[in-house]
């Protein structure tokens, strides 16, 4: 577990030294489980949107919303009339529609190319809501800048990246499209050069080795879970 806290903290230093230095911080709760350590990360957050149930988790962890997006049908009633009382600002939705509240959420992120975004919860419940997010995210344009913290595990969504890292950090790659010309330095199993198609299993379970990870393609993307 130690590892693994400061496997979290290189990267989100790391996020600070690249791409994420002058992004500022949204975070977005969905409904489900939530047993993310996002509190131990010491982040502020431009926006906080809250979907649905998700602003359980909110309230949880003492921070106060921007917004609360969905069609609120699963919201307890004492989360909703705290909403209320405390004038959090409102966007409701008709249970009839053509998108998830998840990605209604997503939609109230401004400037999200610009954004490092973080999600807690979505743990536990149907597989088809837990599915649904994780392709939402991965279908979105600005998906290298989501992490979504899933229980004790994070999950990016990227095309290519670097990270520091402690020895012996299991992690997977899942392609999410066919993976051209895939590189994987500073693993157990490292990659040269290899294509991967969608749905195998080649780059799942591998483990860190050195002090500097490193994985990218020419063409495609993925999800890297660890």
């Amino acid at each position: 577990m130690l590892h693994d806290l400061r496997y979290v903290r290189n990267f989100l230093a790391l996020n600070c030294i690249y791409n994420f230095k002058f992004m500022k911080n949204v975070l977005i709760s969905i409904g489900g489980d939530c047993n993310s350590n996002i509190s131990n990360q010491n982040l502020d957050f431009e926006q906080i949107i809250a979907v649905d149930s998700g602003i359980k988790h909110i309230f949880n962890l003492s921070l106060e919303p921007s917004i609360l997006v969905g069609d609120m049908d699963s919201i307890s009633k004492e989360d909703y009339q705290k909403v209320i009382e405390t004038n959090i600002n409102i966007e409701r939705y008709q249970e009839n529609k053509n998108y998830t509240d998840f990605e209604l959420g997503l939609n109230e992120i401004q400037n999200p190319h610009d954004k490092s975004i973080f999600i807690i919860g979505g743990e536990g419940g149907d597989i088809d809501h837990m599915l649904s997010v994780f392709f939402i995210i991965s279908n979105k344009e600005f998906y290298q800048n989501i992490t979504w913290l899933y229980g004790k595990q994070n999950i990016l969504f990227k095309n290519n990246f670097s990270l520091e890292v402690d020895t012996n950090i299991n992690f997977s790659l899942i392609p999410l499209t066919d993976l051209k010309s895939l590189n994987i330095k500073g693993a157990k199993w490292e990659l040269e050069n290899e294509n991967v198609k969608t749905g195998q299993s080649l780059t799942l379970r591998n483990r860190t080795k050195g002090e500097l990870l490193r994985i990218y393609c020419e063409e495609g993307r993925f999800a890297f879970i660890y």
